[in-house]
């Protein structure tokens, strides 16, 4: 299938990716786990793991951008709880997206394989846990702030299923409703890629004119995302998060013994 796809003319590859990132853009507003389509295909269509890892970012950028302006114009606006994370989240970014620019891509490979596996069994456990909102809604504690860092981390190093710990977090630890969390997260995940993008593209990490097609595509995904959990609610926001969370756990757990 790789030598398949890496045999497409650059057309074919940039429309292929640009699909997938529409999907992947649907997915991530919605619930987590989308990125986890979008990184196969960039290594499936020839980029090397740490090139991909980067490019990968351009695509969430503008699906994020996307999202955040349709929650905006629907009236979700929760800057305030989002500028009192927006620190710790993007310490922790700039630190994950400098140790992933940092490491070989023979190292790269097998960390992300063992963090897919390790999400796999996180997934598959309680799919539903990600939206078991705690309390009514709070300030931010101590305790949350630094698992703001923490997961901020992640995001800057992989990206991949950030949105479920990120869920985890304004549910759980801010007592946040679902939608209102996903507003939150996708603002939040804007707020660190604009931090982690640049680093990655200073350190030659980012191809272009495939990031340019999943641009394309997450604007679109991104929208589409944001519109359709504003009319159909929380109880589409938690399918998509079970269904989501259990596909992605499987696909994870076969992704992490193929790398």
């Amino acid at each position: 299938m790789e030598a398949l796809l890496q045999s497409l003319p650059p057309g074919a590859t940039w429309a292929l990716l640009a699909v997938g990132s529409a999907l992947a853009a649907i997915v991530n507003t919605m619930a987590g786990g989308g990125s986890l389509l979008v990184l196969p295909l960039l290594l499936a269509v020839g980029l090397p793991p740490g090139l991909a890892n980067g490019t990968l970012r351009a695509g969430v950028l503008v699906q994020s951008l996307s999202a955040v302006a349709t929650f905006h114009r629907k009236g979700e606006r929760p800057y305030r709880l989002v500028a009192k994370l927006a620190a710790p989240i993007i310490v922790g970014a700039g630190a994950g997206t400098f140790l992933a620019t940092r490491l070989d891509d023979a190292l790269l490979l097998p960390i992300i394989g063992a963090l897919l596996a390790g999400w796999a069994v996180v997934l598959l456990l309680r799919p539903a846990r990600f939206l078991q909102a705690q309390g009514e809604p709070r300030d931010p504690s101590v305790t949350t702030y630094l698992a703001a860092v923490g997961v901020g981390f992640y995001g800057g190093f992989l990206q991949v299923a950030v949105g479920f710990p990120l869920l985890a977090l304004l549910t759980m630890g801010v007592g946040l409703a679902a939608v209102q969390a996903n507003a939150v997260k996708v603002t939040l995940v804007l707020v660190y890629t604009l931090v982690s993008l640049p680093i990655f593209a200073a350190a030659g990490q980012v191809a272009w004119a495939e990031g340019l097609a999943l641009a394309g595509g997450g604007l679109v995904g991104g929208w589409l995302g944001a519109r359709w959990q504003l009319r159909s609610g929380a109880g589409v926001v938690r399918w998509f998060v079970v269904v989501t969370a259990t596909v992605s756990g499987l696909a994870m757990l076969w992704r992490s013994f193929a790398t």
